[in-house]
């Protein structure tokens, strides 16, 4: 990027990002490309158990790998807690070097702990605390587990911003259904919504005050571009749209509202296909969202429906990463460049990048966006 600065480069990116998020033309496509195999990019000999025994090395080596492929636009999200990955979804965490090989990629280990029972609980309780201790007494995490790395956080937020990457999501949540399918295991918790719908909904009345709450207090505090909302099992693969209209959708929407009355963006990261639902999203202001699928949604069936109203990043797949040729990949990523964008895009792999994708593919996908 020539002799710019970290701060001239930011301001760059920063302006490049909000233009396409807000519907407008960009100079160029933004750029977001992460996952846990960058940190390979920046030392060949690397494991992905070390993003568990010395996790400040392992960011500083993503940051490493961000700074050599300097077109990305997008911080990588740094200064997380690989070791409780598992708890986002009340189940346990499978971790390399320690559950699985050393180069194995951590895993979510869904036992359903949760018992139809704890639905009163978290009804008369509250979900915080019941959250919290079934977490530590259920699942078996240390409290220290559980508490963000806040030194860690903010030391990973000043290195990016140092290298002019722009961090864009600023809070994570899942909606009361993915939460409680995570916590029940998806088969207890479909059968929960035919034999017991409304203790399921009243739980999830408790859940959605509590998360709204905290939620707009978080948002005050950090002042986030956008939200990432993560949900997979409500899709339309997996539930009924009637289904969807009364468990799922009502929760998601009114979140999304308490995000763009606070002065952020929802980010739908929303994994599976979710050609089914996509009208539904329609409704939101326009410019005010981001949806972010996995590459099983078709994203070209949401331009045609959502093309107008939100930005939408992809969606290169895993798959093709992983596997594909580099010309295989740039024309993907070239295709999806020119018929989605040039407004309202972002560049970005369908979730995150495969630990074994090569370098020569992530670098296709830079140039099928920089039209290098």
């Amino acid at each position: 990027m020539g002799n710019k600065t970290g701060q001239e480069l930011y301001n760059e990116r920063l302006e490049r990002i909000t233009k396409a998020m807000n519907l407008e033309k960009p100079d160029r496509t933004p750029i977001g490309l992460d996952g846990p195999g960058f940190i390979k990019y920046a030392d060949p000999s690397a494991k992905l158990a070390d993003y568990i025994r010395r996790p400040k090395w392992a960011n500083d080596m993503v940051l490493k790998a961000h700074a050599m492929l300097e077109e990305i636009d997008v911080a990588p999200m740094g200064g997380l807690n690989y070791t409780s990955m598992g708890a986002m979804w009340l189940s346990r965490t499978k971790l390399p070097g320690r559950e699985l090989p050393e180069d194995a990629l951590w895993q979510i280990d869904e036992v359903g702990a949760m018992t139809e029972e704890d639905y009163d609980t978290i009804i008369n309780k509250g979900w915080n605390a019941f959250s919290g201790d079934f977490l530590i007494n259920r699942l078996g995490y240390k409290p220290e587990e559980l508490a963000p790395d806040m030194e860690a956080l903010g030391e990973s937020a000043r290195k990016t911003t140092e290298l002019g990457l722009v961090n864009v999501i600023g809070a994570v949540l899942l909606p009361p259904f993915e939460l409680l399918s995570g916590a029940r295991s998806v088969s207890k918790f479909y059968r929960d919504l035919h034999r017991i719908p409304d203790k399921v909904i009243a739980a999830m009345d408790v859940m959605q005050q509590e998360i709204i709450e905290g939620l707009r207090t978080q948002i005050r505090s950090t002042k986030p571009m956008a939200v990432f909302i993560g949900a997979t099992r409500s899709a339309g693969e997996f539930i009924s749209l009637k289904k969807f209209e009364k468990f799922a959708w009502p929760y998601t929407r009114s979140i999304s509202y308490a995000i763009i009355e606070e002065g952020s963006k929802p980010w739908f990261h929303h994994d599976s296909c979710w050609d089914a639902n996509i009208p539904y999203f329609a409704e939101f202001p326009k410019a005010s969202c981001v949806f972010d699928p996995d590459g099983m949604t078709n994203i070209f069936k949401m331009k045609e429906l959502l093309g107008d109203k939100m930005c939408i990043t992809g969606d290169v797949q895993p798959a093709l990463l992983a596997i594909g040729t580099p010309d295989e990949v740039y024309r993907y990523a070239r295709k999806i460049n020119d018929e989605i964008g040039p407004e309202g895009f972002i560049m970005w792999s369908g979730c995150s990048v495969p630990p074994n994708t090569p370098l020569e593919n992530i670098k296709a996908v830079i140039a099928a966006a920089t039209g290098k």
